[in-house]
């Protein structure tokens, strides 16, 4: 190939020009690198042995939820202290959907078991099993997360 492109200098620069302006050169002169294409005969027989045919996504593009935005503020916990089993409010900004909030926890390693209420209004119970004192009260989303201290009796 080395000496193919040496004495047909002007194919070398061809395909360094498409390259460089980003443009894909076509099949015979690209080496696919990625997995063969899944064949319409083996999607025909996918199809036929589940009912369905193979799909790698639940739902159609365009459908699914963005839960990327402005992260999480807490901005206010109530009651901010209490212990294992109590039920606490936690009221703020950007908390997003259901399907975009990820967790509440009371430490590391302590998660809640929590009901978003609404964008701004999540239902958490404190966890048992953590160490009394302060803890850092988590809220996160697929956005980002944010802290508040929580007293443990």
């Amino acid at each position: 190939m080395v000496t193919h492109l040496r004495s047909t200098g002007h194919v070398f620069i061809g395909v360094l020009a498409i390259v460089l302006t980003g443009i894909h050169p076509p099949d015979s002169l690209a080496a696919d690198t990625t997995a063969p294409a899944q064949k319409p005969k083996a999607q025909a027989e996918a199809k036929a042995k589940t009912g369905k045919a193979k799909s790698q996504t639940t739902e159609p593009a365009g459908k699914t939820k963005a839960c990327f935005g402005v992260a999480p503020k807490i901005e206010k916990v109530s009651p901010d202290e209490g212990k294992a089993g109590d039920k606490v409010t936690i009221t703020g900004t950007n908390f997003g959907t259901a399907e975009c909030l990820r967790s509440v926890s009371f430490g590391p390693g302590h998660s809640a078991t929590f009901t978003m209420e609404s964008a701004t209004k999540i239902s958490a119970t404190v966890p048992s099993g953590g160490r009394k004192g302060l803890a850092i009260l988590t809220v996160t989303t697929a956005s980002g997360e944010d802290s508040k201290p929580f007293l443990v009796k």
